[in-house]
């Protein structure tokens, strides 16, 4: 018995820990009560931790403290009085992993544990990590209803068959299409939902009871702990008894008295049938996806307590034409299905065709692990006018794992650049998101982020390549080399931001300055001159992002003359206590503001990017007009870019401002002003190499050719 290999469902509600017996059997193994199952809940107090049937029987009454559905929860990290749902859900495992070995005699080291299949590599990884921190080395995270086919299909299978696996548990439910073919179990497709198990049937009983008793007797049931608890505990029940009777009466103390409701089937399954339509999609859905017709599945196998309704049997049926067959045993199929796995192979009480014999009566049990989404990382790419951000496939779904895939064709984004993230992204459903712009907007997952230093000195263009590895428990991890080099580059796992297409990045400009020069006449007074603060600093801030070695900002501004507020720097807290006194009254000065913002940017070092962006509501001076057309136009010759943002629907003359620079546009209000400085600069920058426009920021970009 040292070699034992346990098959762990933990579940959303109840959990179960299972073996192959001395005779080659699958058994679950009972709990310290005698049970071969145990609730999946967890009571945090001062005292310590308690799971199982004392903290279920503590859950209505000490909500505060009491942890239910933490399954549910498992691809978080928000802590639950104090603890993460990783933790939570070891303590479940850990009871399991104590009873058992009570039970056995022996201690338990090695262990699968299962998963719903529609869990993304995140929420794997979480139930890997849960295990481990109660004690087990976990060898593989399993689909559950891969492992309820295999406790089915060892005895009742056979060779080519194909097979609908609908898993209703307390919390999730999945749909996966199997195959027994050449002697293995080979998942097809799954499609499956996070959110909808039992637990929503007894909920919706519990809401029908609750309003009936407000309207006929007054009372909310709800209100006390007591009564609450009990219609729970008896809609739970009586979610059982309406499979095999047309009513049942659920009892409910009221003053001092027991009184009573009576819920017919017909009363419940007209409540529930939205759950019932929520969950038929999933299977038509992995009938789509896998393009197979009803006719191609043999077998519609129901696995899960949940299965047990009454109504989800006459939905499977009515959709697919097929009686569903509930598998023995619904409650411990998963987890006697991963003993099953976790040994390799069983003595079946009947031997199905396509299943390998081996010494003893005992079968060699096979199966595949395909990726049930495809895995791949975010890039920019250069599709038409303007950049954008999409998701580019690395690993197929449908891919049996373990793999690895390498994908060569990425780039560095820009001269310089000190590192580049790599997001893992999950992508679901039939749109294998292409590398293209058209997709951009494709739903997504994200997994986790890997940071990645660049080789010093590397320039945009430089090849990287990509490699994703993906190993049989769904955990994944990533490596990148520099193709220039051949060296590896560092990877970090770091968290992840999706880059602002309007300002993405680390550039490869030669040294900017921009000098922004603003109007700050009587008429900007109020939110004019609000917004235009703002966004000056907003752009700054994206600007100094860049590099700061690179980048610096100043700004003048301008009344009845100009004044110089700061002078060019990439500090940004000095811009910001500079701008906040910037204050409005008197006319317009407008030539000498850019006189002013001209010779700021003229201090650039040689070699520069010198721009100014002028903002302003209204008009200069009347005589002040020809000079302000003679200024624009020396700071052209001397190599100085300028543009201009009108702000309002009166007062600017769009023919002037056009004709001071043809880098100009107006906006009707202030709340624009932002996208405009934005805009702007990417306008006066578009014609330098590696302008703003296709400035990039922690990122890859997908290698021309």
């Amino acid at each position: 018995m040292d070699d034992i290999v346990v098959g762990i469902d933990l579940g959303t509600t109840y959990s179960t820990i299972a073996r192959i017996n001395d005779d080659g059997r699958p058994e679950a193994i009972q709990n310290g009560e005698g049970k071969k199952t145990t609730p999946s809940v967890v009571m945090i107090d001062d005292d310590g931790i308690v799971v199982g049937e004392a903290a279920l029987n503590q859950w209505w009454s000490d909500q505060a403290r009491v942890v239910r559905w933490i399954k549910r929860s498992i691809g978080s990290d928000r802590l639950i009085h104090g603890m993460s749902p990783v933790q939570i859900s070891a303590e479940v495992l850990k009871a399991l992993k104590r009873d058992a070995e009570s039970a056995l005699g022996v201690p338990l080291t090695e262990a699968v544990i299962t998963c719903p299949a529609y869990f993304n590599a995140t929420e794997a990884e979480n139930t890997k990590a849960a295990g481990a921190l109660a004690g087990f080395n976990v060898r593989e995270i399993i689909r559950e209803p891969t492992a309820a086919a295999v406790y089915y299909g060892v005895e009742h299978m056979t060779e080519g068959e194909t097979v609908m696996v609908c898993d209703l548990g307390g919390g999730t439910f999945d749909a996966t299409i199997l195959r027994l073919a050449h002697g293995r179990f080979t998942p097809i497709m799954t499609d499956g939902d996070r959110e909808l198990g039992g637990h929503d049937w007894t909920m919706e009983l519990v809401g029908l009871v609750a309003e009936r008793v407000r309207t006929e007797l007054g009372f909310d049931p709800e209100d006390d702990i007591a009564t609450g608890r009990m219609l729970y505990e008896a809609c739970e029940q009586a979610k059982r008894d309406l499979a095999q009777t047309e009513a049942v009466t659920i009892p409910l103390p009221y003053r001092g008295k027991l009184t009573s409701v009576t819920v017919t089937r017909q009363d419940f399954e007209a409540r529930t049938a939205w759950l019932i339509e929520k969950m038929i999609r999933r299977p038509k859905r992995a009938l789509e996806e896998a393009k197979l017709s009803w006719n191609d599945i043999q077998k519609i196998l129901l696995v899960g307590g949940s299965s047990r309704l009454r109504s989800v049997h006459e939905a499977l049926e009515k959709l697919s034409g097929k009686r569903p067959i509930q598998i023995s045993e619904p409650d411990l199929a998963v987890a006697l299905g991963a003993a099953i796995m976790a040994r390799g192979e069983v003595r079946p009480r009947r031997l199905a065709g396509g299943l390998v014999e081996q010494r003893g009566g005992l079968i060699t049990v096979t199966y595949d692990k395909p990726i049930a989404r495809s895995l791949g990382t975010r890039v920019i790419v250069f599709d038409g006018p303007k950049p954008c951000i999409t998701t580019s496939i690395i690993i197929q779904r449908g891919t049996n794992a373990p793999v690895s895939r390498t994908r060569k064709d990425y780039a560095v984004a820009s001269d310089q650049q000190e590192y580049f993230d790599v997001p893992v992204v999950e992508v679901a459903g039939s749109s294998d998101v292409a590398t293209d712009c058209a997709a951009s907007d494709a739903s997504y997952e994200l997994h986790s982020n890997y940071r990645v230093n660049c080789r010093p000195g590397a320039k945009r263009g430089d090849r990287v390549a990509v490699t994703f590895h993906y190993d049989a428990s769904h955990i994944i991890s990533v490596e990148a080399q520099d193709l220039v080099s051949g060296q590896g580059l560092t990877a970090t796992r770091m968290p992840y931001e999706e880059p602002d297409l309007e300002m993405v990045g680390r550039v490869s400009l030669k040294p900017l300055w921009v000098v922004f020069a603003i109007d700050t006449s009587a008429s900007m007074e109020g939110e004019k001159l609000t917004n235009a603060k703002a966004a000056l600093i907003d752009n700054a801030r994206k600007l100094l992002s860049i590099g700061s070695g690179t980048m610096k900002v100043g700004v003048v501004s301008f009344s009845s003359e100009a004044e110089k507020v700061c002078d060019p720097t990439s500090i940004l807290a000095e811009l910001e206590h500079e701008v906040e006194k910037m204050r409005a009254s008197g006319m317009t000065a407008m030539d000498d503001g850019i006189v002013c913002a001209v010779e700021l940017a003229m201090s650039a070092p040689a070699g520069a990017t010198r721009c100014v962006v002028m903002l302003t509501d209204g008009m200069p001076d009347s005589h002040r007009r020809e000079r302000t057309l003679d200024v624009a136009a020396q700071a052209r010759s001397r190599g100085v870019e300028l543009a201009c943002l009108g702000v309002g629907s009166d007062g600017v003359d769009r023919d002037y401002l056009s004709s001071v620079t043809p880098i100009s546009f107006v906006i009707p209000d202030a709340g624009g002003i932002g996208d405009g400085m934005m805009t702007l600069l990417m306008r006066v920058t578009d014609s330098q190499p590696g302008g703003l426009r296709e400035a990039l920021s922690g990122g890859l970009q997908e290698s021309e050719g």
